[in-house]
């Protein structure tokens, strides 16, 4: 039994998906506390949670909490939900680095630095918060950037902390339907950075599958694979791994692009909180689902069962290093196939980068320690230096212009 789960940024819209996913899975949890900012918001989310738990006949109650170390005390798992600057904040992410000559995105290059520099304070002061009270909590951390956050935690917290994203999955499901087969039955052998993986291998019990994977995609078009990429390198690149190999295409779609993603889910959430804000409702609405929150269902709410369970299962996860992939420092995240069971996380043994791969992951997580290091210190000079090494950032003088542009506009301090 789980007496409490916490989850942080506990007003999201898109929590019901996670309360569905709970209820589906029948995941033994006693509490779900909400934890959020005073507002009108988390009272709604809240409230039409309970309805949903109520509905279902399912023994659990939702409650909302403003008070960080009050919501989290005693907590089993914490899951960190929080985006900082809400999506004006996102926006920003997407829309600037266009404007500079650059790729916008909220996780990856000069968006996802500048994501990191407005949230790892915020999630610094959390972490140290919910240390003091829930010590032994596992922090299961969905905020971006993913593979940033993790890091940190991992080298400046002494929570056992593990980032779970949803691309992976998505890209086993995908597999399994090429191959008929349950994603139960799929294994891949998958090396990566958080939005940055490869499929080295796909096995069904033990014998690889590959071969006819990538006969089959050559005669399938799919907009989830990267067919130039995969025929160059007979390997498979997950969705976001595709920005660092086309900038030029992205980037001129960025530059005349009329609505971004961010303003799309921005008028989604106002639209879905007014439907949130009629007692009778206890269905998810059709506008909820289009976001597709598939990450609760198939990543997060497994994880935690994992967790619980005796018997070890394997999930693709953002962790601690520690000398599975032999090229990077040990104290670096990952994104890695991991061993869940109640005994903890045990990351499997991966082996070197494929040599193609090697210097754009060793650049990509240099940036990210400077990253860490800016918002730890406040530190311009870190900053630039993360932005400047960045493969995503083109020069040291868009890397200046971008960041004198974030400081100002965003008061973020550095000095």
């Amino acid at each position: 039994m789980i007496n409490r789960l916490a989850v942080l940024g506990g007003s999201s819209v898109y929590i019901p998906e996670f309360i569905l996913s709970i209820i589906s899975r029948n995941l033994n949890v006693k509490e779900i506390v909400l934890v959020g900012r005073p507002g009108h918001k988390l009272p709604l989310v809240t409230n039409f949670c309970q309805r949903l738990i109520d509905k279902s006949g399912f023994p659990a109650k939702v409650r909302a909490s403003v008070e960080l170390e009050e919501a989290v005390a005693g907590a089993k798992y914490v899951v960190n939900h929080i985006r900082v600057g809400g999506m004006k904040a996102r926006l920003r992410d997407e829309k600037l680095p266009p404007k500079h000559g650059m790729i916008g995105d909220e996780c990856l290059g000069a968006g996802g630095v500048a994501n990191a520099l407005r949230t790892l304070p915020v999630i610094f002061d959390y972490v140290q918060r919910i240390e003091q009270v829930a010590p032994n909590a596992t922090f299961i951390n969905m905020t971006h950037p993913m593979g940033i956050v993790v890091e940190a935690l991992i080298n400046y917290s002494t929570m056992n902390v593990v980032g779970a994203g949803d691309q992976p999955m998505a890209y086993i499901k995908k597999l399994a339907s090429l191959l008929h087969r349950d994603p139960a039955d799929i294994w891949v052998d998958y090396i990566g950075l958080s939005r940055m993986g490869w499929i080295q291998d796909v096995k069904v019990e033990g014998r690889s599958y590959m071969a006819q994977v990538l006969e089959r995609l050559e005669h399938r078009r799919d907009d989830g694979f990267d067919d130039e990429l995969i025929e160059l390198f007979r390997m498979i690149p997950t969705r976001t791994t595709s920005l660092y190999f086309h900038q030029d295409e992205v980037l001129k779609r960025q530059k005349t692009c009329a609505r971004f993603r961010a303003e799309v889910l921005c008028e989604a959430e106002k639209q879905i909180l007014k439907l949130y804000e009629n007692e009778h409702l206890t269905e998810v609405p059709e506008l909820t689902r289009e976001r597709n929150a598939v990450w609760y269902e198939d990543t997060i709410v497994p994880l935690i069962q994992g967790l619980e369970r005796k018997k070890a299962c394997d999930a693709i996860l953002c962790v601690r290093n520690a000398g599975a992939i032999r090229d990077l420092p040990d104290n670096c995240s990952v994104e890695i196939p991991v061993s869940v069971s109640d005994r903890g996380l045990k990351p499997r043994h991966v082996g070197s980068c494929p040599r193609f791969l090697k210097g754009l992951f060793v650049s990509v997580k240099e940036s990210d320690r400077l990253t860490v290091e800016a918002a730890r210190h406040k530190s311009y000079e870190y900053a630039l230096q993360a932005l400047t090494i960045n493969p995503l950032v083109p020069s040291l003088k868009a890397a200046k212009k971008f960041l004198d542009r974030i400081v100002k506009e965003e008061g973020i301090e550095l000095h």
